[in-house]
């Protein structure tokens, strides 16, 4: 852990030195912190609202507010909370996000040499759209997948099945009907999208053929890039629609505050953190589900956490981000070099009846229960309705399978005993009779599509929610599927 500590804590301080004559460097007093203690008592941990004036200040033009010169760019996301965010992209912070596309490709040539030469062709990607600022002439903004895609080397470029301009440019409809229709008469090598709409695309293409699987319509295929959302909740079933063919996986863990680690491994689930790539990271042990009071809890460095224990991610970046917080859910695997997996989001739970259900806690049950039924599924959102007053709520699941288990009724029973197993809360209300026994919903790519369609502005980073909070939106997806159980 020295190393990890010598690494982390000189990125700490070349940044307190670097930005001592910024806004916020001098309301800190960012010349004086000698170390990571100073530190963590000077600068308060803080979210998205809390750097929003900053950040518009940026967008203005004014120099040095939260980093050192005039930013152009910005990356923007609605977020997983709903809640507006816009980040600021610097040129160091762009440097980084080559870096680490670099580090993620190079790792993978390095396991598998031989894919060099199988990975050129023809590739695909769906990034985001950048668009100019009308208001502020030379500003731009966007979906921070549509930056990268514009960072990527030129050799990359001239493999592309669509120009880079069309890739950031076109709005989400246009790149689809485009990449399409160039797709069918393609042999992509590389597809580079969300893994959900990865598996969408594969499905319609499946249609448009009537091909038996991916490998027929894509016979040189191999490598899969994706990020964004957990790979794991897609890759078997991705995996079936290419039956018969080996194809790899390349997925990062990133956002537009960061891209923080990848898969450099086939072989494991967990995923490398990049220590050395420019970020300083601080982690929140057992995070409250509470925003206001995870904001005050105690942080760790990286050289102090444990493996198996639940954190928050904090960190300081070259985008201008002091003490950001993150809401997602990171586990470590291992320690020496780290490794991560996300299995959720710190506060994405069901919680409006008492039951306390946690997006952790819907992953972890649907892994145990198709481990005894058998079964593959992909896309999954967990809703919650009460049909009157005089019922009890009830949870609604929504499952995409690849292969559905034989036996329904018992999957769902074991869905149900196994949340009672693991959550108190729950397991207090379904054995009391306050919550009723959970509804089973079969969901397919055209239901979710349509619905995510009246809902939400779809676009290359749009993710099928895991928890479904509204009931009304709950009630028009269920209208579109059809009840298993």
């Amino acid at each position: 852990m020295r190393k990890i500590k010598a690494v982390q804590e000189r990125i700490l301080r070349n940044y307190l030195s670097f930005a001592a004559q910024t806004r916020f460097g001098e309301k800190h007093s960012f010349s004086s912190i000698k170390s990571y203690g100073e530190y963590r008592k000077r600068v308060p941990v803080s979210n998205t609202s809390a750097f929003q004036s900053d950040i518009e200040q940026m967008r203005a033009g004014r120099p040095d507010v939260l980093w050192p010169g005039v930013t152009r760019k910005f990356a923007f996301s609605a977020g997983t909370t709903g809640i507006p965010k816009q980040i600021p992209l610097t040129p160091e912070r762009e440097a980084s996000d080559r870096l680490f596309l670099k580090r993620a490709v190079i790792s993978y040539l390095r396991q598998y040499p031989s894919s060099l030469f199988r990975v050129l062709g023809k590739h695909l990607s769906l990034p985001g759209q950048i668009k100019e600022d009308p208001d502020r002439p030379g500003v731009t903004y966007g979906e921070i997948s549509g930056y990268l895609a514009s960072f990527a080397p030129e050799i990359l470029v001239h493999f592309n099945l669509m120009s880079r301009r069309d890739a950031v440019t076109l709005d989400f409809d246009e790149k689809m009907a485009l990449a399409l229709d160039r797709a069918l008469k393609s042999n992509i090598r590389v597809f580079t999208t969300l893994p959900s709409i990865g598996l969408r695309f594969f499905q319609i293409l499946l249609n448009k053929t009537g091909k038996q699987n991916m490998g027929e319509v894509w016979p040189g295929f191999k490598l899969f890039v994706c990020g964004g959302e957990p790979l794991n909740s897609f890759r078997k079933h991705i995996s079936k629609l290419f039956e018969g063919k080996e194809i790899h996986f390349l997925e990062n863990y990133g956002s537009s505050e960061g891209y923080f680690a990848f898969n450099s491994s086939q072989d494991r689930n967990d995923m490398q953190l990049m220590l050395d790539n420019n970020i300083f990271y601080e982690w929140i042990p057992d995070p409250s589900e509470n925003r206001d009071d995870l904001l005050h809890q105690e942080t760790v460095p990286t050289w102090e956490v444990e493996t198996g224990r639940k954190y928050a991610m904090v960190v300081t970046s070259n985008s201008g981000l002091w003490r950001y917080l993150l809401y997602d859910l990171v586990m470590f695997t291992r320690l020496d070099e780290p490794r991560i997996v996300v299995p959720g989001r710190v506060t994405n739970v069901h919680d409006r009846y008492g039951e306390a259900i946690e997006s952790i806690h819907v992953r972890q049950v649907l892994e145990e229960a198709v481990r005894e039924t058998g079964g593959i599924f992909s896309n999954y959102s967990l809703g919650v309705i009460m049909d009157s007053e005089r019922d009890n709520p009830t949870h609604i699941w929504f499952i995409e399978w690849a292969e559905k288990p034989q036996d329904m009724q018992h999957f769902a029973e074991l869905i149900d005993h196994n949340l009672i197993r693991i959550n108190r809360s729950y397991e207090i209300r379904r054995k009391g009779g306050a919550i009723s026994p959970p509804r089973f919903y079969d969901l397919n790519g055209n239901g979710m599509g349509s619905w995510q369609e009246k809902f939400y502005k779809i676009g290359a980073q749009t993710k099928v929610p895991r928890m479904i909070h509204d009931e009304e939106r709950c009630r028009d997806l269920m209208k579109r599927c059809r009840r298993s159980v």
